[in-house]
């Protein structure tokens, strides 16, 4: 499988992302369609390192719990939409979760464990950062404990 290189220079993604933000879904006229192209584009660029990721994922958490559920996935076009126009200032190209994955355990003490692997670890993304919803969940009652990479 050949995997996608980002093929336009991040200001371009970047104007494409405000072109976005300034647009409705469908995108009809041919600027739109371009602007789709290249944050598809961009897009798509993250699948290989998502993949990578995720193998490793999968590995170091199935060493803390045998029975784990893993999953990937890149951000759709209608979230890059609602996060960029709900943050005028946000550019496409510094867009935290473009491309993510996660790990469902059945024990709570399972994600620290696996959190204390990660923030130990030394590979090829950079850290950049954690937001523990599991300490402060949201008010939805969502709970997880987030580490975001580069």
């Amino acid at each position: 499988m050949a995997w996608a290189a980002p093929e336009y220079k991040p200001e371009d993604v970047n104007s494409a992302g405000r072109m976005l933000a300034g647009m409705g879904f469908p995108a009809s006229t041919p600027e739109a369609q371009k602007a789709l192209e290249i944050i598809n584009s961009w897009r798509a660029s993250h699948a290989y390192p998502l993949n990578t990721f995720q193998t490793t994922l999968r590995r170091n958490a199935k060493k803390i719990e045998g029975e784990i559920i893993v999953s990937q996935r890149i951000k759709r076009l209608d979230s890059i939409h609602r996060k960029l126009t709900s943050n005028s200032s946000m550019r496409m190209t510094q867009m935290q979760g473009i491309a993510g994955c996660r790990v469902v355990f059945k024990g709570m003490k399972s994600i620290g464990e696996l959190v204390k692997v990660y923030k130990a670890s030394r590979f090829g993304h950079a850290f950049r950062g954690e937001k523990d919803y599991i300490k402060e969940p949201k008010s939805d009652g969502y709970r997880c404990h987030h580490l975001v990479y580069q």
